[in-house]
């Protein structure tokens, strides 16, 4: 697979995570809201592995073309 397809995939995977991540904190806020900070835990998470792997990606695409 190629890294700019890979760099592709963690940026829509990031995107996907953070919305729904987003989507789920104002039942956090109501009196009756289930609590699933497990759950948003695990959003987190993947966010983040996400993102680091956008920026290891990144890295390395911006780096192919150079002939130095």
């Amino acid at each position: 697979m190629k890294k700019s397809s890979l760099l592709a995939m963690c940026i829509v995977g990031m995107g996907i995570s953070g919305a729904v991540l987003i989507l789920m904190i104002p039942p956090l806020f109501s009196a009756n809201g289930q609590n699933n900070t497990w759950f948003m835990a695990a959003l987190g998470l993947l966010f983040l592995v996400f993102a680091a792997g956008a920026r290891y990606w990144k890295r390395s695409v911006d780096t192919l073309g150079d002939d130095r």
